[in-house]
């Protein structure tokens, strides 16, 4: 019975109902209102939601507001766009939502303070005249995000990913949204050891419960919203290794690290390492990496895995530009002569002994950008493995910075062999946040002998290279050529360079085929 109803309440043809305040605060008092309320109960059609002068606002700061007018009801809104003056959405099933927007008399506050009004077309289309699958959206967000080698899945600023964002905001911190993309996740992709979810406003993880995903050892949970450690009770089941709760308002709840630790292994029993802190009982707390505060961070993570896409490619002279014109760099050798050479190490020449004395102690000493380069080039093609990467920070003061960065690599020409490294940079900071390498000290060494060349996947192609920009100058003269070539606004231009990791031909073909299919919205083109 309840299925043929529902068939005929589809069938019913769809007379739309445009709310603005004074019917909104009709609905708010009780006020029977047959026919918006039987629309607004409909799953079946799309309400559209029109936001006076939105113009004057960013996506996200307007739909921060409506979610959080709607708390605890949520929405998922589609196609959202500036014409004129105004912002425009669509949204369905969202019958919950838009009743409390109607407790607001559609006129809601953004963080500012500022009143933003709205008005509500209920039953602007049906489902079946506007088809927008979101499905294959979020799917192809979630293979793309999926490393199967380590098997990472990283959901990091969830909502933002270009390839979602153009279409549907669906940010993670509403339940209904988190619970639908962690369940895709666990039916349609390979096991989940490694979950990252930072930034993305999570008040609580329910939805990593209420998915089953009971294979996640490794979680980060940094830079949310989460108030208390209790919101760790959806882990209970999880065998967790490692946990990041970095960024938390919860982690000012503690004046010691022992009470921090303490609470976070009564919902998480298994830990081994918090925050990056190894907390092994009866041991001190030791830091896989030392950084002293979140920009050296970001700064040092940066650097480093520009620094070894580059380094890795064929052509190492793609390097040209991050050393300084006076540049130093030097490398030494740990492993004796005789074992290089029955293991096909002795393409590591070059070797510079601190100990030599006299005028040859400074031969394999490199001046100047163009002589480090030639070394480089010299030597054997190489694949640096990120994820054995441990970092020291050892000065920093804004100026220059001063690091070391350690871990594993493989050997790819003249046969394939792992080696440690260990590299210390000092960097100098110049204009528009670019900093050069004025020091490059590189040291090799065996690598444990637990690891094989088998343990670390190359995963790019040969002859792949991995474009990536550092400074706010560079990305904005790729997108005034793109905007140039595309005629699309900056905010268009700068979302496909972003999804294509700033390589403008591959920005370009994407545009091309996206025009070609009419997908592209006509909001694109509008100057804003």
């Amino acid at each position: 019975m309840m299925k043929q109803d529902n068939v005929q309440v589809q069938n019913v043809p769809i007379i739309p109902s445009q709310m603005d305040s004074s019917i909104a605060i009709r609905i708010a008092m009780g006020a029977k209102m047959i026919h918006e309320r039987a629309l607004m109960a409909r799953a079946d059609i799309w309400h559209k939601i029109r936001v006076i002068r939105g113009s004057q606002y960013d996506k996200e700061t307007v739909l921060k507001a409506i979610f959080k007018a709607i708390e605890p009801t949520d929405l998922i809104p589609v196609k959202y766009q500036v014409c004129g003056e105004d912002a425009y959405f669509i949204a369905r099933n969202c019958g919950p939502a838009i009743e409390m927007l109607c407790k607001t008399n559609l006129i809601i506050k953004n963080v500012k303070g500022d009143a933003i009004i709205l008005v509500v077309t209920l039953g602007y289309a049906s489902i079946h005249d506007l088809k927008i699958h979101i499905q294959p959206l979020l799917l192809a967000a979630l293979t793309k995000r999926y490393d199967p080698n380590q098997k990472t899945l990283n959901l990091e600023n969830f909502h933002l990913d270009p390839g979602i964002d153009k279409t549907v905001y669906c940010p993670l911190s509403q339940l209904r949204t988190s619970n639908h993309v962690l369940k895709m996740a666990k039916t349609a992709i390979a096991t989940i050891e490694h979950l990252n979810l930072q930034r993305n406003e999570l008040l609580n993880i329910s939805a990593i419960e209420n998915s089953s995903l009971t294979s996640i050892k490794y979680l980060d949970l940094r830079h949310n919203n989460l108030l208390n450690m209790n919101a760790l009770v959806p882990l209970k089941n999880l065998e967790l290794v490692k946990l990041w709760l970095d960024g938390n308002p919860l982690c000012e709840n503690y004046s010691t690290a022992n009470q921090y630790v303490e609470s976070a292994k009564k919902y998480c029993p298994h830990l081994q390492e918090l925050d990056g802190v190894s907390i092994v009982p009866n041991m001190p707390l030791m830091y896989r990496d030392y950084f002293q505060d979140e920009r050296t961070q970001r700064l040092v993570h940066k650097f480093a895995h520009h620094f070894f896409n580059l380094h890795d490619q064929l052509d190492r002279t793609i390097l040209r530009g991050l050393y300084h014109k006076d540049a130093f760099y030097s490398m030494s050798f740990a492993i004796p002569n005789a074992i290089a050479q029955k293991t096909g190490l002795n393409l590591y020449t070059g070797n510079r002994n601190l100990l030599k004395k006299g005028p040859k102690k400074n031969t394999f000493l490199y001046y100047t950008q163009e002589e480090i380069l030639v070394a480089l080039s010299k030597l054997p093609r190489s694949y640096h493995d990120k994820n054995s990467f441990k970092y020291d920070v050892m000065y920093d003061d804004d100026k220059c910075v001063v690091f070391c960065v350690s871990g594993l690599f493989k050997k790819l020409s003249s046969g394939t062999n792992v080696l440690s490294f260990s590299r210390t940079f000092v960097l100098s900071a110049f204009l528009d946040n670019e900093y050069h390498i004025l020091n490059d000290q590189y040291h090799i060494y065996a690598a444990p002998q637990n690891i094989t060349p088998d343990k670390i996947v190359v995963k790019y192609a040969y002859d792949e290279t991995a474009p990536v920009c550092f400074s706010p100058s560079e990305k904005s003269v790729l997108i005034t050529r793109m905007r140039q070539v595309t005629k699309m606004n900056n905010e268009w231009c700068e979302s496909y360079l972003s999804e294509a990791e700033w390589d403008m031909r591959k920005a370009l073909s994407n545009f091309m085929k996206d025009l070609k299919s009419s997908s592209i919205s006509e909001n694109a083109f509008v100057t804003r």
